[in-house]
C-alpha cells in the first residue's frame, strides 16, 4: 500500500510540473552593501497555492546579467519548498538569479510558466555606484547642437485628424520631415477646446508597432495640450492592422528585419538621430503654441521612449521636466565593464561595428546635460532594458530626481508607478 502511494504521489508531481510556476526573490526589499550577503528565497509551485513536492531545477546567477558567479546551483523540491541561498557581489551592480532547467523525478526536463509572476530574482548591490562602461565623447555635444541647429526649421505640418475624436479636444495630425528629405516622423496633436493656457505632456511609445491613438502615456489632473509621435518614417494609420502592416512592410525593408538596429554603425545615418532631432522640432512647435501656458511641458516614454525622454529632454530648452519608465538606449558599452548593456544591445547585434557611434546614442551620456526633474523607474527583474544600464545614466543626472525601484519589475510599468507618476506631473505642473 506505501508503495502504491508513493507512485501515485509521483504520478502526480509529473502532472503538475509542466504548468509549474518559479519564482525566486530576494528575503528584503532593499539595496544592498558591496560584499554583502543576499538572501534569496525559490519556491516552486505545481499551480495556484499547489507548491511543488518533487522535481529539482537550476539556478545560475550572474552579476549584472552577464559575468557568471560560479556554476549552476541545483535544487530539491523534495527536500523543501520554499528553500533559501546567498549570494553576494564585489563591486557594485546587481545580482540576477536565473532559472535553467526544471526536471521531474525521473529526469526529464519540463517547461514552466514564464508569466507573471517574474520567475528571475533580482537584488541591487549598491546601484547608486554603477558608472556607464564607456567614454563619453568629445565631441558629443556639438554633434547633437549642430543637429538642433539644422533642424531649426524643419518642416512641421499640422492638420485636422476627423479619425480621431476626445471629448473636450481637438485633435490634430503632426508630422515632421527630415531636412534630408528621407522620411518623416508622424503622430497626433490634441489641443482642449476650452480657451486657455495649458501645460503639455509629450508621450514617446516603446519599440515596436508604435501608438495609433492621441493618448498621453501617463495622466494627470486636469486638461494639457497632448503630443504623440512614433519614431517609424511612415504615417500613423488609424487602425492597429493598417499600423502593423505598415510596420511589417517597413522592418522587411532592412536584411536585419529590425529598424533600431539599421545604420547603427553610422552616428549620422543611424534611426535615432534623424528621429530626435525632428521630436526636438516638435517640441518646439508645441511650445509655440498660443494655448501653451509657456512653463510647463514634460515629455515622457517607456522603453525606447523612456530613452528617448531621456535624450530630447536633456537638449529641448522648454521641457520642464521627464519621466522615463524602463528606459531602453543606456549604458551600450556595459559589456566593457561585464555588464548587460541596454536594449537594442548594439555591441551584441552588430558585433562590434557599432560601438563608436553608439556612445552618440547613449542615454548615459544625454543626462550630463539635463537641467530638469526626472522620474524614474527601474525593473530589477528586467530582461531587456537591464537594471545597471538604467543607473548607469540616472547616476548622472545632476538635477532634481527620483527612481522607482520595482524589485519584481520585469519590462513593464508597474501598477505602483502609474500615481507616482500622476503625483509628479501635478507637483511639476503646481510650480
Amino acid at each position: 500500500m506505501k508503495k502504491l502511494l508513493t507512485v501515485v504521489v509521483l504520478l502526480l508531481a509529473v502532472l503538475y510540473l509542466p504548468a509549474a510556476i518559479i519564482e525566486i526573490e530576494t528575503v528584503e526589499k532593499r539595496s544592498f552593501k558591496v560584499n554583502e550577503e543576499v538572501t534569496f528565497k525559490l519556491t516552486g509551485w505545481a499551480e495556484k497555492d499547489v507548491k511543488l513536492t518533487s522535481g529539482t531545477v537550476d539556478v545560475q546567477l550572474s552579476d549584472s546579467g552577464m559575468t557568471k558567479l560560479g556554476k549552476p546551483q541545483t535544487f530539491d523540491f523534495s527536500k523543501g519548498n520554499p528553500q533559501t541561498f546567498t549570494a553576494k557581489l564585489t563591486r557594485p551592480g546587481f545580482i540576477l538569479a536565473t532559472p535553467r532547467q526544471l526536471k521531474t523525478v525521473d529526469g526529464k526536463t519540463v517547461n514552466w510558466q514564464k508569466k507573471s509572476p517574474p520567475i528571475h530574482g533580482g537584488a541591487a548591490v549598491e546601484p547608486e555606484k554603477i558608472t556607464a562602461g564607456g567614454e563619453r565623447p568629445a565631441d558629443f555635444d556639438k554633434f547633437w547642437a549642430d543637429g538642433i541647429k539644422a533642424y531649426q526649421n524643419a518642416k512641421v505640418e499640422v492638420t485636422p485628424e476627423p479619425g480621431h475624436k476626445m471629448e473636450g479636444y481637438k485633435v490634430f495630425r503632426i508630422k515632421v520631415d527630415f531636412i534630408d528629405n528621407s522620411g518623416l516622423i508622424d503622430g497626433f496633436l490634441s489641443i482642449p477646446e476650452k480657451p486657455g493656457k495649458y501645460p503639455a505632456v509629450v508621450a514617446v511609445p516603446g519599440a515596436g508597432v508604435g501608438q495609433i491613438r492621441p493618448l498621453p502615456m501617463w495622466h494627470h489632473d486636469g486638461l494639457a495640450i497632448n503630443l504623440m509621435m512614433n519614431v517609424h518614417p511612415f504615417a500613423t494609420k488609424l487602425s492597429g492592422k493598417q499600423q502593423a502592416k505598415s510596420y511589417n512592410d517597413y522592418n522587411n525593408k532592412f536584411p536585419e528585419k529590425r529598424y533600431f538596429i539599421r545604420n547603427a554603425e553610422n552616428r549620422d545615418e543611424y534611426v535615432y538621430r534623424k528621429v530626435w532631432l525632428a521630436f526636438n522640432r516638435a517640441i518646439d512647435y508645441v511650445a509655440s503654441l498660443k494655448e501653451f501656458d509657456g512653463k510647463h511641458l514634460a515629455i515622457t516614454g517607456n522603453s525606447q521612449g523612456g530613452g528617448t525622454a531621456l535624450a530630447v529632454g536633456s537638449m529641448n530648452k522648454h521641457v520642464s521636466c521627464i519621466i522615463a519608465s524602463v528606459p531602453a538606449l543606456c549604458d551600450h558599452a556595459g559589456w566593457k565593464a561585464g555588464r548587460r548593456p541596454g536594449w537594442p544591445l548594439l555591441n551584441k547585434n552588430l558585433k562590434g561595428k557599432a560601438d563608436a557611434a553608439a556612445a552618440y546614442f547613449d542615454g548615459a551620456f544625454f543626462a550630463d546635460n539635463i537641467k530638469v526633474p526626472v522620474l524614474v523607474s527601474v525593473g530589477y527583474v528586467d530582461p531587456v532594458c537591464s537594471p545597471s544600464s538604467v543607473y548607469a545614466a540616472y547616476n548622472r543626472i545632476k538635477s532634481s530626481k527620483k527612481i522607482y525601484p520595482a524589485y519584481r519589475g520585469t519590462h513593464t510599468n508597474e501598477p505602483e508607478f502609474f500615481p507616482m507618476t500622476k503625483e509628479f506631473l501635478k507637483q511639476e505642473f503646481s510650480k
